[in-house]
């Protein structure tokens, strides 16, 4: 059976056919929409010169954008110019916006090196290659389009200010942890390092052939800062794509930087590097629906807010309290629930990087907050109450009067308020129990 295309899709396809046989005196033969939150096209194409496979890669549409697409193009092509293993490009697309370069037929990192010693060998590799990355002169980062931080402060603050923009922009109600943590970085910004680098910034991500790395990719949020910052992307991307063996990579990477490692900064941008996930991606959640991969990024979002939270309490000497794992509750509507899950379970997996059917994570999700979703809301709405010694109608009110806490007592109630922060967002992260990422149970990696 034929499926019919969209108008959009139909767009997109005359876009890209435009587009290889202006730039390649080509013709397309088939065009493949890959299944991830990014919008991206497999393309085989027929030129004078033989078969070529492409791959568009494009933004992630309104309201989920992070940085100008243009900008990780223009990367890319400084990394190719400096022999740093890269997809190889073949241009830039204007409609559909879309950077241009090779289909790779290898094999992507999506986590699994702390059970494969092959696989954490290549990421030693890459630690060297990001040594290389770090040594390109930030003269030629400038000439691609990327700020220079000019005082140390903007240096230390370069990725905080990216998503402390897009959090400010698009803050739509109260978000007291959020700004709890917010407060907190700029109370105690290391204001003692001068030198800034290229920056990856989301680091591990690269193709591999089994053997060895072949190209790395996934540029969007490359910046110039601290070199300590990417050595903290690692040990978020570690939390949902597992690397472990975090203090090996750690001495390759200063082994081969000759790169002293300042551990508590690296702390700094390690907290940082978590904060600006939920910071990102609140907005990003209430875009049109469909939601390209809703529970995802909730899990993101939940995830990297605990272990911001945790990392907060390590550098505050905090010992956190364990959270209470709820016992669902049986409800009117689990039944209907139970037979939404049922089926949702009989549709087929998807392609790509999604890790199940939308359908079915969204619910798991609701089932979950039916059983469990009240006594959350509960709890919380309690502990807030406890703490600032009064009662609220609704939970917003409390959210909201716990903000205008945070933001004149914050320095204060440190502590107290890591652990209540902890405890709600623990709590929530149990609405994704059955989610099958693994940010939703792992902890935080040790670097030393």
């Amino acid at each position: 059976m034929m499926i019919e295309q969209t108008e959009a899709e139909t767009t997109v396809h005359a876009g890209i056919a435009r587009w290889v046989e202006d730039a390649l005196g080509g013709t397309v033969r088939e065009i493949v929409r890959l299944e991830r939150w990014r919008p991206s096209w497999n393309v085989v194409a027929q030129t004078p010169s033989g078969e070529v496979k492409l791959h568009f890669r494009s933004d992630r549409g309104a309201g989920l954008e992070t940085r100008p697409l243009r900008a990780e193009y223009e990367v890319l092509r400084l990394l190719d110019g400096e022999g740093i293993p890269v997809p190889k490009l073949y241009g830039w697309c204007e409609d559909p916006e879309a950077i241009v370069m090779a289909a790779l037929d290898d094999h992507p990192f999506h986590g699994g090196a702390d059970g494969d010693p092959a696989l954490h060998a290549m990421i030693e590799r890459y630690m060297e290659i990001l040594a290389r990355i770090h040594r390109i002169d930030t003269i030629k980062a400038e000439a691609a389009g990327l700020a220079i931080p000019d005082t140390a402060e903007d240096i230390a603050l370069a990725y905080f200010r990216l998503a402390d923009a897009t959090y400010v922009k698009n803050k739509a109600g109260p978000e007291p942890m959020i700004e709890f943590m917010r407060g907190w970085i700029l109370r105690n910004i290391p204001t003692h390092r001068t030198r800034a680098v290229l920056l990856v910034a989301d680091a591990p991500q690269f193709f591999h052939d089994g053997a060895k790395i072949t190209a790395i990719y996934d540029l969007e949020m490359a910046h110039v800062g601290d070199p300590m910052m990417d050595l903290a992307s690692i040990r978020v991307r570690d939390i949902n794509e597992p690397i472990g063996g975090l203090a090996r990579l750690i001495d390759v990477y200063a082994a081969a930087s000759g790169e002293a490692i300042d551990w508590p900064v690296l702390q700094f941008h390690t907290l940082v590097s978590f904060l600006a996930v939920p910071m990102m991606t609140g907005a990003m959640m209430r875009i049109p629906h469909p939601h390209p991969a809703l529970v995802e990024y909730m899990s993101w979002e939940l995830g990297c807010a605990r272990a911001a939270l945790e990392v907060l309490a390590e550098i505050l000497g905090i010992t956190l309290d364990p959270v209470p794992v709820l016992v669902p509750q049986t409800t009117r509507h689990s039944e209907a629930l139970a037979d939404l899950v049922a089926i949702a379970e009989t549709l087929p997996p998807p392609d790509g990087l999604l890790r199940e059917h939308r359908a079915l994570s969204l619910a798991r999700y609701a089932q979950s907050v039916d059983a469990i979703g009240p006594e959350i809301e509960r709890r919380e709405l309690a502990t807030i109450e406890r703490l600032l010694g009064r009662s609220f109608v609704s939970l917003t009110d409390a959210e909201a009067a716990l903000e205008a806490f945070v933001n004149t007592k914050a320095a204060l109630h440190e502590a107290s308020l890591v652990q209540l922060f902890y405890t709600t967002i623990t709590l929530r992260m149990q609405l994704l129990q059955h989610y099958p990422g693994p940010i939703v149970f792992r902890r935080l990696g040790c670097t030393r």
